[in-house]
């Protein structure tokens, strides 16, 4: 099953998980334009099982990160060297 976790900080520090791209993306931005947060990150997981039966979420390693940007919010591709 293909989540997407999102998570916007500083000042705040909110994230969830949602069943789309969009709505993540939705929830990140909302807390960057109303000033709850400068930065944003977006990622696709996979819901995985460990042992014992713990519930946890796979990163894809697809990314996007954001900030504001006038008015509007500016999405970029997170890479490999970023992550990191």
């Amino acid at each position: 099953m293909l989540l997407w976790l999102w998570d916007a900080s500083n000042p705040g520090q909110y994230r969830g998980v949602t069943d789309s791209e969009t709505s993540a993306r939705r929830a990140a931005e909302a807390c960057i334009t109303r000033g709850m947060a400068a930065t944003a990150r977006v990622e696709s997981a996979r819901f995985a099982m460990n042992t014992g039966l713990h519930a946890s979420y796979q990163r894809t390693g697809n990314a996007w990160a954001a900030r504001a940007s006038g008015q509007r919010v500016r999405w970029v591709p997170v890479t490999a060297e970023r992550a990191s």
